[in-house]
């Protein structure tokens, strides 16, 4: 490769504080509880008493989850009377979603028959 191409190329990388930024965004999804309640919420507006009783899991783990998928702006949430309903923030987390469940099916024929349950 000759010197004009090369730093052609180092002048399309993503900044190193970018690339940081984006590498925490993912970490996020690399967490199997985080992952079930952004599962759940693709479709429905829960509270975190819901949730804990559909996962089977304390409210208290359900309740750290959801700060942290909050404060990464995974989720929101708003009060309807006293419950407190969560959901994704907008579409691009439902697509990440979705794009990661499809890739993972390709070649995972359980996988396959879950995503052909779960996004229809």
């Amino acid at each position: 490769m000759d010197n004009e191409t090369r730093e052609q190329i180092q002048k399309d990388l993503l900044s190193e504080s970018s690339i940081e930024t984006l590498s925490s965004f993912y970490a996020i999804f690399g967490d199997g509880t985080r992952l079930s309640i952004v599962s759940l919420l693709l479709k429905h507006e829960l509270c975190v008493n819901d949730i804990s009783e559909i996962l089977n899991l304390s409210q208290s783990r359900v309740s750290h989850q959801l700060q942290v998928l909050r404060r990464h702006d995974i989720v929101t949430y708003y009060r309807k009377g006293k419950q407190v309903l969560y959901a994704l923030t907008d579409n691009h987390i439902k697509d990440l979603f979705r794009t990661g469940l499809e890739h993972v099916s390709e070649k995972d024929e359980g996988v396959y028959q879950d995503r052909k349950k779960h996004v229809g």
